[in-house]
């Protein structure tokens, strides 16, 4: 066993242990900060993503609806159609484990709407009480379907917790 009767050993000592020490504690803090730092950033990310999948999504079927009494545009249409999809199916990949069961009925909806059953996503949406606007009803199905999925989009993007 070392003799700490040497002032000189004892400071030594004391010096190399608080050096230890210090050099601990730095590096565990920097460890918690940087990860701390990264969870941030990852949320603003995502936070970031939803948004432009949400508003996406909206702007699609939006614009759908909008062009939807003119058949002069159904290059236009059929190019909303596709952007709307695109963006529903993307808000399924962002979807925690957590909020599949909350979301599963949405989950089924942008099934229905994505692989193109309008009319049966129409009637599981009347079940539920939803219905297309009056301009949208004994028309097309793909209106209705897109005018329901745009309330259902809204509601969801509302509930979505990690976008507050």
């Amino acid at each position: 066993m070392m003799q700490l009767n040497n002032p000189v050993l004892l400071g030594v000592f004391v010096t190399s242990i608080t050096a230890i020490s210090t050099v601990i504690a730095t590096s565990l803090t920097s460890l918690i900060s940087n990860y701390y730092q990264t969870k941030r950033e990852n949320e603003i990310w995502l936070k970031s993503e939803l948004r432009n999948i949400y508003g996406g999504a909206i702007q699609s079927l939006a614009t759908l609806l909008t062009l939807s009494g003119i058949e002069s545009n159904m290059d236009a249409i059929e190019e909303a159609i596709v952007d709307a999809k695109k963006w529903l199916a993307l808000s399924l990949i962002y979807f925690e484990p957590k909020q599949k069961k909350t979301f599963k009925v949405f989950e089924d909806e942008i099934y229905l709407f994505t692989s193109g059953q309008y009319k049966y996503f129409l009637e599981k949406a009347r079940i539920k009480g939803l219905q297309p606007a009056e301009k949208y009803q004994g028309v097309n199905d793909v209106y209705g379907a897109a005018d329901v999925m745009l309330k259902r989009i809204i509601e969801v993007a509302y509930q979505d917790k990690r976008l507050s």
